[in-house]
């Protein structure tokens, strides 16, 4: 690595390290951005395990239909359960940088579909 690879390298760790600035743990290791007025949530944190639907085309039908169940395992903000469903967000943006929305992507995972529910943790939205 020469010297202007190193320096576009050390940028790049500062910006990085400027937009970290923005935001603290405290000591219940809650991550929550710094100088935010809104009002704060406490969603949980959680890792499911769930079954999802297969299709298969072109695949002569088995005797057997074990092989080709497809298990997932999904971790994310644990953003809404009801009896039917659950619903997990897997990336939140935090300073959101105008948008309407803040979550860039979610599962409505069946109920009937969850073998497991873990609870890693608690962040502070």
């Amino acid at each position: 690595m020469d010297e202007r690879d190193w320096k576009k390298e050390s940028k790049g760790r500062e910006t990085l390290e400027a937009e970290f600035e923005n935001f603290a743990v405290d000591s219940d290791h809650l991550i929550k951005p710094k100088g935010v007025s809104s009002k704060r949530t406490v969603k949980s944190i959680a890792l499911i395990i769930w079954e999802d639907i297969t299709a298969y085309t072109r695949v002569e039908i088995p005797d057997d239909f074990e092989i080709y169940r497809l298990t997932k395992l999904t971790v994310g903000i644990l953003w809404k359960e009801s009896s039917d469903y659950l619903v997990l967000i897997q990336d939140y943006d935090l300073s959101n940088r105008g948008k309407g929305y803040r979550h860039n992507d979610f599962h409505i995972i069946p109920r009937g579909a969850v073998k497991e529910i873990r609870m890693l943790g608690e962040i502070e939205l």
